[in-house]
């Protein structure tokens, strides 16, 4: 089967590799669609950063390995102590907590340190056949389209943001417009929060509109937004700045960008103006990654159409070297 391979920073290369078999408890899933997240695009612009070049504590793995998390795909082959039947549609979780650590047992699976994660730690879904443990799989519905279904897990990254603030009746900055921050405005709209979006992209902003932020701002009038809540989720130096420029006197900005490099805040004015800055990664499995799953199925979230390119997986090495934009890029194996 074909696999999109993470190799060293840089090189990213489709190979021939074996099929995986499942064992008892794990399903081999025939991928329907993999989508390119802001996190492989770093990894392969600046990495490793998450994709070891030692062998891994828990899974033994190290570079090359293949790459994707955000995946959806038909389950065709499932081990005997499986309860997930044969050609059932399944969204993997890509985390494999440990279960032993302080936040695991704290109820904190994603900040588990000893965690195995889906294409990074392990063989991910730019693949033909993705394996994964069945008790790790949701269900996602056989109708949904899917451009819907392939963004489970960036959903499910956003509805952990949104866990971490309670946005009901709030007024909420989302800045940073790519895919993540797009699952952000429809999820915080969805709670009842008055947003809005704000981004460099007149593109972006406009799209936010059609997802149901109440305004737009560029980024350089982000002053103006005076809001209670930011969700940052460009993981870009400016859009911190931006951030706290944009949250009122006691409010709380909550950062899902990912940000490999430092960045300077003004502590003084934190300080004087009592803000509250709170970190958000990744997603817990069954109010994230399930719910995420559960809504998408039944309409609640990625009812509105976004940009999406969709392409082969001889496609995944030039499009990790290019800027996306707004435009959502989803690699369809060919076998699928």
């Amino acid at each position: 089967m074909k696999a999109v391979r993470w190799h060293a920073r840089g090189d990213v290369r489709v190979e021939d590799v074996p099929r995986p078999v499942p064992g008892p408890d794990q399903v081999l899933i025939r991928v329907e669609a993999a989508g390119i997240c802001g996190t492989d695009v770093e990894e392969f612009r600046n990495g490793p950063i998450t994709v070891p070049v030692e062998p891994h504590p828990v899974s033994g793995r190290s570079a090359p390995v293949t790459i994707g998390h955000e995946v959806v795909g038909i389950v065709a082959q499932a081990g005997e102590a499986s309860s997930i039947a044969v050609g059932t549609r399944v969204a993997p979780w890509p985390i494999t907590p440990c279960q032993q650590c302080a936040d695991c047992l704290g109820g904190h699976t994603n900040r588990c340190r000893r965690m195995v994660a889906l294409g990074m730690s392990e063989d991910g879904g730019m693949a033909d056949y993705v394996l994964a443990a069945a008790s790790r799989c949701v269900v996602v519905g056989p109708d949904v389209a899917l451009e819907r279904a392939v963004l489970v897990e960036p959903y499910a990254v956003a509805l952990h943001g949104l866990h971490q603030v309670d946005v009901r009746g709030a007024r909420v900055a989302v800045i940073g417009l790519g895919s993540l921050g797009l699952c952000v405005v429809d999820g915080a709209v969805r709670q009842g929060a008055d947003v809005v979006a704000i981004s460099r992209s007149p593109a972006a902003r406009e799209l936010a509109l059609r997802f149901g932020a109440r305004s737009t701002l560029a980024l350089e009038q982000a002053r103006d937004a005076n809001v209670d809540i930011v969700f940052e989720t460009a993981g870009a130096r400016p859009a911190i700045e931006a951030s706290a420029q944009a949250v009122e006197r006691g409010g709380r900005v909550v950062v899902l960008g990912g940000h490999p490099g430092r960045t300077s805040l003004d502590l003084l004015d934190l300080t004087v103006r009592e803000i509250t800055i709170l970190g958000a990664v990744s997603h817990c499995f069954e109010r994230d990654f399930a719910g995420a799953a559960n809504l998408i199925t039944s309409g609640g979230l990625a009812s509105h159409p976004r940009p999406t390119q969709v392409g082969r997986l001889d496609d995944g090495p030039d499009w990790l070297r290019e800027s996306t934009g707004i435009t959502k890029r989803v690699l369809v194996p060919s076998q699928a």
